[in-house]
């Protein structure tokens, strides 16, 4: 047996792909859907009506998605302040990664990559300096 999880994979059962067939041959259309949809562009997904089903499909998606990260950051949130000071950074740095998701995923802008280092005296009040801050494509 093979160590290669895509061995046994039949590419056509690929869910991201149209599934529109050809009546001649009966083969599945190769091309990618468009996100939210199950067809292609050239079978039917350029149809206004198709696209706004299908940007409302992932509209509906993305509400439930960042409901669900919100209830995520709010435990977050009650942790953080029930914490001990040692744990605190960690908890920081979990509530950080959770608020830049939901703000990518909204479209309100890029994500920032910080390498931080803490210079505190292990008191838990020290300084965290930013080492080096750059935008990240994604």
């Amino acid at each position: 047996m093979s160590d290669d999880p895509t061995a046994d994979h039949d590419p056509m059962d690929d869910p991201d792909r149209c599934t529109a067939t050809a009546s001649s041959t009966g083969e599945r259309c190769k091309q990618p859907a468009i996100p939210g949809s199950n067809v292609c562009r050239f079978h039917g997904g350029a149809a206004p009506q198709v696209e706004a089903k299908a940007q409302e499909r992932l509209d509906r998606m993305a509400d439930s998605t960042t409901a669900d990260m919100q209830a995520i950051i709010d435990d977050l949130a009650d942790l953080y302040h029930s914490a001990p000071p040692e744990d605190r950074p960690d908890i920081a740095k979990e509530l950080r990664k959770n608020w830049t998701a939901i703000l990518d995923r909204t479209g309100h802008g890029k994500s920032e990559k910080r390498e931080l280092e803490d210079v505190s005296d292990g008191d838990g009040f020290g300084t965290t300096v930013v080492l080096d801050s750059e935008y990240v494509d994604e």
